[in-house]
């Protein structure tokens, strides 16, 4: 009998592997894997499954978060059909395969970035996309695509290769940024990073709750105490914090061990600290501090005790359309400030929107900010290359986000309040193909609520107009018309 690994709850459900006799499926977030699950939580390298003859035995690769094997951390455990396996956010069984072998489907290419088959169904299925000469798939389209030239990759780590341990982390002291260049949205210079490895960039950071091992958990850092985790994305974690010595509350965002030394990622880390360093507005989580603890690089920042938007609308449902317009005037208000010094956010979406107990919102994570129109300023984005969450990024964005302009951030505003207003993206989640095609060609269904002013909606669907220039034509004037719409109620 032939067996398979399969995954059957979370957002992969479906994704199987087969096992041949006396073979090995590496599993992952690394598409370089065998069972590649694109997941957060999951490390590149994750887990291995051993077949020997008609024994199958998990062995876990030190990963971060660990392996489950029916609701046990296992460093090794032999499975069977019986048992569930818990990675990340995703369950998979090991079961029989089909004896009946599948109809072979067409293939139409390979992946432009990972170089994996593409079947005609995927493209009918919109879980791959043909983006001008090149193909991607689902998950590549998850961490952005270029749209132009790919130019050249990093190489993925062939398959027997495995990272290793990340040690616990003990009590540092933490080596100061000279806060000079923090005052300033230069960038440095590109020769001062270290060497970029053999390994692929993330291009999300989306935080979700995660259950750290303590292992995996500072206690401190630097003269932050670790108080709890908030969070973890994909390229790090964010711990609220105490100072040891002031006592006030922060949140630390702390970069992963194993993407400090990728160029491109720790540059983008930067310049979150050194552009939000700069901007000071009641409705901007305001940048504290930042440094390096014996090459573990992190930013402090004001500690906001709310929930992101995506959160919360998951949880409570949709918001009223009056308190969506008054977050609507706030949030305007505050990149039209960073606007106005010359910064472009870039990455506008629900999850970068925090909300508390009291209304209040602030907007956060300045990770893919650009310093626009800077004299000199160091491209983060080669030519073609899109990044940002496909589900509210502009169409000039899936063009080239590498001369986009501060309407980019008005249409990326404007959907985010349709997303609090309606419970979905304005041009759908999934499949990201078919969200790609909305995006370019299709404009977002009506907002169909009773309590939603006629003038507000008209606002929004301007804001996403297709072509920039039949947008607002700055921040200030989509605020200032939110601003006129209030006063009219």
């Amino acid at each position: 009998m032939n067996f398979e690994l399969a995954v059957t709850q979370g957002k992969w459900a479906g994704l199987r592997q087969l096992i041949t006799n006396k073979g090995k499926i590496l599993i992952g977030r690394d598409a370089a894997c065998d069972l590649a699950i694109e997941d957060p939580l999951l490390s590149r390298q994750h887990c291995l499954l051993e077949c020997n003859g008609e024994e199958f035995k998990l062995v876990d690769l030190k990963s971060r978060n660990g392996t489950y094997v029916n609701g046990q951390r296992i460093q090794e455990k032999l499975v069977t059909q019986s048992d569930e396996i818990r990675l990340g956010h995703h369950i998979l069984h090991l079961q029989a395969a089909p004896t009946s072998p599948e109809i072979p489907q067409p293939t139409v290419g390979l992946c432009s970035r990972c170089q994996r088959k593409i079947l005609q169904k995927d493209l009918l299925n919109h879980r791959a996309v043909r983006h001008g000469n090149h193909l991607y798939c689902q998950q590549c389209l998850e961490r952005g695509i270029d749209s132009k030239t790919m130019g050249k990759l990093p190489a993925l780590p062939g398959k027997g290769e495995v990272r290793p341990a990340l040690p616990a982390a003990p009590t540092k002291v933490a080596k100061p940024i000279d806060t000079a260049p923090l005052r300033s949205t230069s960038l440095p210079a590109k020769g001062s990073l270290p060497a970029k490895p053999n390994i692929p960039t993330p291009t999300s950071d989306e935080m979700t709750m995660s259950d750290l091992s303590s292992s995996s958990t500072p206690s401190n850092i630097g003269q932050y105490k670790i108080l709890e985790v908030l969070g973890e994305g994909g390229m790090g974690y964010v711990y609220k914090a105490q100072h040891v010595i002031l006592g006030n509350i922060v949140a630390i965002k702390v970069i992963k061990e194993e993407f400090a030394s990728h160029s491109d990622v720790l540059m983008r880390f930067l310049q979150e600290a050194r552009l939000g360093f700069n901007l000071d507005h009641a409705h901007i989580v305001k940048i504290l501090d930042a440094g390096e603890v014996e090459g573990t690089y992190f930013i402090s920042m004001e500690y906001f005790a709310g929930q992101n938007l995506a959160s919360l609308v998951q949880i409570k449902g949709t918001v009223q359309a009056l308190t969506v317009l008054n977050w609507a005037i706030h949030l305007a208000d505050a990149l039209h400030y960073a606007h106005q010094k010359q910064i472009i956010h870039r990455d506008v979406k629900p999850s970068n929107i925090l909300v508390n107990e009291e209304d209040v919102v602030k907007l956060a994570d300045f990770g893919l900010a650009k310093a626009w129109q800077k004299a000199g300023a160091p491209q983060l984005t080669s030519a073609g290359q899109m990044l940002g969450t496909i589900q509210y990024i502009s169409p000039e964005q899936l063009e080239n986000s590498k001369n986009v302009d501060p309407k980019a951030d008005i249409f990326s505003l404007a959907a985010s309040l349709y997303f609090a207003l309606v419970g979905v993206p304005p041009f759908g989640q999934e499949p990201l193909g078919k969200v790609i095609h909305n995006i370019l060609h299709t404009e977002p269904p009506a907002i169909k609520r009773p309590d939603m002013p006629k003038e507000f909606e008209a606002a929004l669907f301007k804001a996403m107009a297709k072509q920039s220039t039949q947008r607002f034509a700055s921040m200030a004037e989509f605020r200032d018309t939110l601003i006129a719409i209030q006063k009219s109620l």
